[in-house]
């Protein structure tokens, strides 16, 4: 009786609120938003009521067709809401740039996005230019690491790993750390190649588009992290790091800046002189690396990918580096400002993290390959392996995002100068 109550006390503030704004447009030119109804505190039996008031449809922009399933049983769930929601698929390269035209424009179509954001555009770009909002229901936070909460409500996390041939490694790849991966760099010529000239670059290497967000923004993190890597160095080998690309530095103040002497430079340098291959596909990596044509080989992709190992593919990640192996990258959900689905959005957004208690919605359809639960009450069992074997770090998206067209420019700038 009490829930009932409460419910309808709620839709008569959400049609007084309306009544307010009716006519009127938010600050982003968008439509109008009920804004004085404490949605963070809603149970989703409160949000589904408050739903089905709304007259509009639920559309929901995704980088990943795993919108597409959850969307499916959303339909099944709430039959009420099943003509009222729609999944689009986004580019991730396109994605941010589509939210924010739409808004200058006056013509939100968006109501929820759903992306990565492993170069913190998507906050420094949208969520602190207003173009949309992070939700925080009470009931899932509590659940989640504070840590992981800082640049949006995360949907679960994952990584972007090394990728090695375990038919030729079966006992495991031996890295120890990232300083193996450029093995065979001869400091006296700065290159693979030495005096004489024969190269002793000692791993073949596919990668993706090292300067899309997902691998420039690893190698801004292991910039930021110079220090640890210094001291990697020195434990591994037992002298101290040589810098050797001071002197390779073209610094143009706001288009491309890197300090001296920094460990994560001196190893992103390195990486950049190595003779490479790259993919625009990440099953065409892995699959690289199970062929291993030219020896031994390393790819670089994302952790997803693993699943080809199911399929026959003689493939693994490389885990346990030190000083990490990668950062926790994580899918987010983002509420878009002015839509006209407020409660709806927030329903769905509730779904896809499996609502108060982590089973009310499809919270463990994400557990796959390559996935983690963020929930402290929930559990993916696929992975196979914890954050903690993996050896993963926290991403500072603030740092991530200052260093990363300094990332991108110089890698096209040494990568020119590759031999």
């Amino acid at each position: 009786m009490k829930r009932k109550l409460l419910v309808s006390i709620l839709l008569m503030m959400l049609v007084f609120t309306f009544a307010v704004f009716a006519g009127g447009e938010d600050e982003k030119g968008g439509k109008a938003v009920a804004s004085d109804i404490d949605y963070d505190s809603l149970s989703m039996a409160e949000l589904y009521e408050l739903a089905k008031q709304e007259s509009g449809v639920i559309k929901v922009y995704a980088t990943t067709t795993d919108a597409s399933s959850a969307i499916r049983r959303f339909k099944s769930d709430y039959p009420d809401l099943k003509d009222k929601i729609e999944y689009i698929s986004c580019d991730n390269d396109t994605v941010a740039s589509k939210i924010e035209m739409e808004s200058e424009t006056g013509n939100i179509n968006a109501d929820v996005m759903q992306v990565k954001d492993n170069s913190g555009e998507i906050y420094h770009e949208l969520v602190l230019y207003d173009y949309i909002s992070i939700y925080r229901p009470e009931s899932v936070t509590k659940h989640i690491s504070e840590d992981l909460l800082e640049f949006g409500l995360p949907l679960y996390s994952t990584f972007n790993p090394w990728y090695y041939n375990t038919k030729m490694y079966p006992d495991g790849v031996p890295l120890k750390s990232w300083w193996d991966i450029v093995e065979g760099y001869d400091t006296s010529t700065g290159s693979y190649y030495d005096a004489s000239g024969v190269n002793h670059q000692f791993w073949t290497i596919y990668t993706k588009d090292i300067n899309g967000p997902s691998y420039a923004s690893l190698f801004c993190q292991l910039i930021i992290d110079a220090d640890k890597l210094e001291q990697q160095y020195e434990k591994q080998y037992g002298k101290k790091l040589e810098y050797t690309y001071n002197d390779k530095l073209n610094n143009m103040p706001g288009v491309m800046e890197f300090p001296k002497d920094n460990a994560g430079v001196e190893l992103f340098y390195r990486f950049s002189q190595m003779k490479m291959t790259e993919l625009n596909d990440g099953d065409g990596v892995v699959d690289a690396v199970d062929q291993s044509i030219n020896g031994p080989t390393l790819g670089l992709a994302s952790a997803s990918k693993l699943d080809n190992a199911d399929m026959g593919m003689n493939v693994a990640w490389v885990i346990g580096l030190e000083p990490y192996t990668a950062f926790q990258s994580c899918s987010y959900s983002y509420l878009v400002n002015g839509s006209d689905n407020p409660a709806g959005s927030r329903l769905y957004i509730m779904y896809c993290m499996g609502g108060d208690d982590g089973q009310s919605g499809c919270y463990t359809a994400f557990d796959k390959r390559g996935s983690w639960s963020i929930r402290d009450d929930v559990e993916y069992f696929k992975n196979g392996k914890t954050v903690e074997e993996v050896i993963l770090t926290e991403p500072d998206f603030d740092k991530i995002y200052a260093m990363y067209p300094n990332v991108t420019a110089y890698f096209k700038y040494w990568r020119s100068k590759a031999k």
